[in-house]
């Protein structure tokens, strides 16, 4: 505490504000002074009552009281005792109202300290409202000035305090408003690109349409061509002996030829036609349940994603293994549903590869992109196992990847839509979709698909 200061708080020693002093010292001293006065007030008792009796007893002897010296002394004692009667009732006035005081001082600095007393107590539980008024210029009216002064600066403080959160809450409600409109932003662009992307389904049905009729062309000549080609055997066989051996070898080989290149003409149609179906199943969805193999729906819509993928990036590779159960071959799904899930997570698994793949490159490192594809029977069960050693997730992705619009992928890549619809499909089969993954490193999917 500075110098200057220290002043103000030194009491003098007879000063007003050591009323409790001087309180306990006049009550020391009444008690002191009554004490006094009742032992000489009973000394002096004493003295008239031996007086009293000594005189009684010469009258006695005597036979009268008027001329014994003993009567002069009883009434001179007598007149000496109402004098100090009157004294001793004078100091037992003035006692008295010492007294009174005294107890008078020490209950209103009782009750003036009960009363402080509650004002702290309920300024410490913090009811600043609450305020005592204290007159005079004691100490007790010292402190209620001090306890006032105490609670205007603690209003102050709660004040600022007050301010203080109000505008960590302002501030605290501004970003959260900054998240959720660029949330919302995030979350426009995405369903305007939903909206191409229907849009394209719907060009790519029509495509599709389109597709088809060349394929069913190119089947129905493919046909015609391998019946063709029959007669033609048939006809070389009727004339045989028409050509000679080499000519009939070099016929034999073109016609085995042609019959291989219809073969797989027919083979890779049928493959075409197949994928435009799955494309125009994709794109219509729904369906009823049928009993599938889940090895070759999981195998057709992997090269699918693939080829998809290879489309946009024809450097893209990647390397498939495949561990199909052959118990797992027929399952009650619906095919262009489940064909979608396993359709998007392929995806996701080329995507990611894709981008592990050219970081690599980027750091001069060697990297295979690979894909597992494993189905396993299970009691009651068939559980698909689609992995990758892309880039991974981390947990707190992990836990948000089945939220609707929710994706890492840039907004013109994807729609956050894919893993959501994937999960509502596999729950409405009444199955589960159980995702594993390690950032860096790989992403597993593990599909569970009841068989009954």
């Amino acid at each position: 505490m500075p110098e200057e200061k220290k002043d103000q708080f030194t009491l003098p020693l007879y000063s007003i504000r050591r009323k409790f002093n001087q309180v306990s010292l006049a009550v020391l001293l009444t008690l002191l002074l009554t004490v006094w006065g009742i032992i000489v007030s009973f000394m002096a008792y004493r003295s008239v009552q031996d007086l009293l009796r000594e005189g009684l007893g010469a009258a006695d002897r005597s036979g009268g009281v008027s001329a014994s010296p003993s009567n002069v002394e009883i009434v001179t004692a007598l007149q000496e005792l109402s004098g100090g009667s009157l004294q001793l009732l004078a100091f037992g006035l003035l006692s008295l109202a010492l007294l009174s005081f005294v107890v008078y001082m020490y209950v209103t600095v009782g009750l003036r300290t009960v009363a402080l007393e509650v004002w702290i107590r309920r300024m410490g539980a913090g009811d600043l409202e609450y305020k005592v008024a204290v007159q005079g210029q004691d100490e007790v009216a010292m402190t209620a000035q001090a306890l006032e002064e105490l609670r205007q600066r603690s209003i102050k403080a709660m004040q600022l305090d007050l301010v203080k959160k109000l505008s960590q809450d302002l501030q605290d409600k501004n970003e959260e408003l900054e998240r959720v409109l660029a949330e919302l932003r995030q979350t426009q662009d995405q369903i305007i690109l939903r909206q191409k992307l229907a849009e394209l389904g719907e060009l790519t049905a029509g495509v599709a349409h389109e597709i088809r009729n060349p394929l069913n062309f190119m089947k129905n000549f493919s046909e015609a061509s391998d019946e063709l080609l029959a007669e033609l055997r048939e006809t070389i066989d009727e004339n045989a002996d028409d050509l000679d051996d080499e000519r009939r070898s070099l016929i034999s080989e073109i016609c085995e030829d042609l019959a291989g290149n219809l073969q797989r003409i027919r083979s890779h149609g049928d493959r075409a036609n197949r994928i435009v179906h799955d494309m125009l199943m994709l794109g219509r969805g729904g369906g009823s349940i049928q009993l599938v193999d889940i090895n070759d729906l999981l195998k057709e819509h992997a090269m699918l994603a693939f080829h998809s993928a290879r489309a946009l990036d024809p450097d893209f590779n990647l390397h498939i293994e495949e561990d199909f159960d052959s118990k797992a071959d027929r399952v009650p799904v619906i095919p262009e549903d489940m064909g979608r899930v396993f359709l998007n997570m392929v995806g996701n698994a080329c995507y990611a590869t894709d981008e592990k793949n050219r970081e690599r490159k980027a750091n001069g490192k060697d990297y295979l992109p690979t894909l597992w594809l494993q189905t396993e029977q299970k009691d009651d069960a068939v559980e698909v196992r689609i992995r990758d050693n892309g880039t991974g997730m981390p947990p707190d992705v992990l836990e948000r990847v089945f939220n609707p619009f929710f994706t890492t992928k840039p907004a013109d890549k994807g729609t956050g839509l894919g893993l959501s619809l994937s999960n509502d499909i596999v729950r409405q089969h009444g199955g589960s979709i159980t995702p594993h993954s390690k950032s860096g490193e790989y992403t597993e999917m593990v599909i569970t698909i009841p068989v009954s």
